[in-house]
């Protein structure tokens, strides 16, 4: 039972993973490029969803884009890494 549990709690970290990294992708127009969408497709929405707590700072402090995908691209930083000290407690 422990050794399944294991293998779900890394099989939800590595979609989590994916997701957030197809998300920032998402927010910039050559990753758009890369996904093969339309420049009309690119959203922020996916990305400040998967680095909640950390995007809640956009909602006080909006100094761009730019600034704001900074601010996405360390939050889902910050959230792999806590979510690896998760996947990794016994």
């Amino acid at each position: 039972m422990a050794r399944s549990v294991q293998w779900i709690k890394w099989l939800l970290y590595g979609l989590y993973a994916v997701a957030g990294a197809i998300a920032l992708l998402m927010a910039t127009p050559v990753g758009l490029e890369l996904l093969g969408q339309s420049i009309d497709q690119l959203t922020f929405l996916p990305a400040r969803v998967l680095t909640l707590p950390w995007s809640l700072a956009l909602l006080v402090y909006d100094d761009g884009t730019v600034t704001a995908l900074a601010i996405l691209g360390v939050g889902y930083i910050l959230n792999l890494g806590v979510g690896m000290v998760l996947v990794r407690a016994e």
